[in-house]
């Protein structure tokens, strides 16, 4: 598995924002392994706390929706958690920097694609994941900086980068940066739907089939492949589905990854959820994983950094057992292998998340993975849409799929609350949840790490964080 992503680390030096060679950026793109080379050393990037190691997964969003108990005096997460504009400002200004640098070196790549170095097979894929990434990171980048899409689409967001030359973009609307999102999208999908290997081989990680010469193609599910392009464009969807088109396009999406790959991604079973099947537990219920990011340093820099009971009770984050039993009170839940009851510091029982503690499983990729995009999220997609066109009978058939793949029984009763339920269960250090609340704009987040007390109140201020000091003029126009 290494050998697909360790070559990536040379070309940090000469593919970045201010790289000026342009001989031996030319030299680079002269062969196939270049551009190889080059679209990993993105992914490898992708890693990083200022995205997916932190900002856009297992850190931010989860302290802003109120999981982790953060009310110790001097809590290094409090002002966050209050959402304080000082604390806002600091958890999120480097993943501006981060991912627009990645998106820049994504340009370049996407730019040399046509200059004819590369066999249809590798165009179509290297393209098509390159435009996805892009997508992606702007859309992540989108549901910090601008405001949710139901309250104000025409106001000012963030800039869409699709030029490799470092200068400020305009400042484009959520509406417009929405459609260039889906227009990547689309075009991703139209390249990867003909030479994605996932179709055939799933995550194809015994190297099978013709491009088994070529390990690049294997691991699916760690690059975004054809079903986690569709996951995202369910995702991106259903971020405007306040209007009926984009809701239908969402539940087009979904049903379709829902239909063609769940073959590929089953759910995780309890055998391999309670390590029954190798010895050790899958607490990532890694099986239905669209699409991960892949980190030999998970434990170190996730677990160790942020939930280990071992830290200081300033650092911690974690929840009450009143928290935990609410979220999940189910004992047969598969969920409740990312959690384990322990002592802190102090001596207090708490509940931490161990779904990214270090663990040993030779020959497997879960001890590396943390998700981006899953088939869960799917099911959860195609619920919500079906419940609001009153088609209650197909939405709780989506919604008890998941649950019953879980091991909680169906639910039957109010039907909304439900599918709420399942994100903040199902999402936990991942980050959507906080996503969910924002695109509903709800006015009050519940206290999950604590529910005897008081839901948070918030409003669409809160959820919105300001542009680095440097471009916050481009928003209101004096730039």
């Amino acid at each position: 598995m290494m050998a697909v992503l360790s070559a990536a680390s040379s070309c940090k030096a000469w593919l970045s924002v201010e790289s000026e060679d342009r001989i031996l950026e030319e030299k680079m793109f002269s062969t196939t392994d270049g551009f190889y080379t080059a679209l990993n050393g993105v992914y490898i990037d992708l890693v990083s706390k200022d995205l997916y190691s932190g900002t856009f997964g297992p850190t931010t969003p989860d302290i802003l929706a109120q999981y982790w108990n953060t009310e110790a005096d001097s809590h290094l997460s409090g002002s966050l958690a209050l959402f304080q504009n000082e604390a806002k400002k600091t958890a999120v200004n480097s993943c501006w920097t981060r991912a627009y640098a990645l998106i820049l070196n994504l340009n370049k790549i996407i730019g040399h694609c046509d200059n004819g170095v590369l066999p249809t097979l590798d165009y179509n894929i290297i393209k098509g994941e390159a435009t996805a990434l892009r997508a992606l990171l702007h859309f992540e980048l989108l549901r910090y900086f601008g405001p949710a899409y139901k309250v104000a689409s025409g106001a000012a967001a963030i800039p869409y980068m699709t030029s490799a030359d470092p200068k400020v973009g305009e400042v484009l609307s959520v509406q417009k940066v929405l459609a260039m999102v889906n227009a990547d999208i689309e075009e991703a999908l139209a390249l990867l739907e003909q030479s994605d290997p996932v179709v055939k081989y799933g995550k194809n990680e015994s190297g099978q089939g013709p491009v088994s010469s070529r390990n690049i193609y294997s691991y699916r599910n760690l690059r975004m492949n054809l079903y986690a392009v569709k996951a995202l464009g369910a995702r991106v969807n259903m971020y405007m589905s306040s209007l009926s088109s984009y809701r239908a396009k969402a539940l087009e999406y979904a049903e379709a990854v829902i239909a063609d790959a769940a073959q590929w991604f089953p759910f995780t079973t309890r055998e391999e959820a309670n390590g029954v099947t190798i010895g050790v537990k899958d607490r990532i219920l890694s099986s239905d994983i669209l699409f991960a990011v892949y980190s030999t340093k998970r434990g170190a820099d996730i677990y160790e950094q942020n939930f280990s009971n071992t830290l200081q009770i300033n650092r911690l984050l974690a929840m009450t057992p009143n928290g935990y039993k609410a979220m999940l009170p189910y004992e047969s839940d598969l969920r409740t292998v990312q959690w384990a009851s322990r002592k802190d510091v102090a001596g207090n029982d708490v509940m931490c998340l161990v779904k990214y503690e270090a663990v040993e499983a030779d020959g497997f990729n879960f001890p590396y993975m943390i998700p981006v995009l899953r088939m869960s999220e799917m099911y959860l997609i195609a619920a919500e849409c079906y419940a609001l066109e009153g088609k209650d009978e197909l939405a709780y058939a989506r919604l008890n799929s998941l649950r019953n793949a879980r091991q909680i029984p169906s639910a039957s009763s109010a039907l909304m609350a439900e599918i709420e339920k399942e994100y903040i269960r199902e999402f936990a250090g991942e980050g959507q949840y906080f996503w969910y609340c924002k695109r509903n704009n709800f006015t009050a987040l519940t206290c999950l790490y604590d529910r005897t007390r008081p839901d948070k109140s918030v409003s669409a201020d809160t959820y919105l964080f300001a542009l680095p000091q440097a471009e916050e003029g481009y928003r209101d126009g004096t730039n």
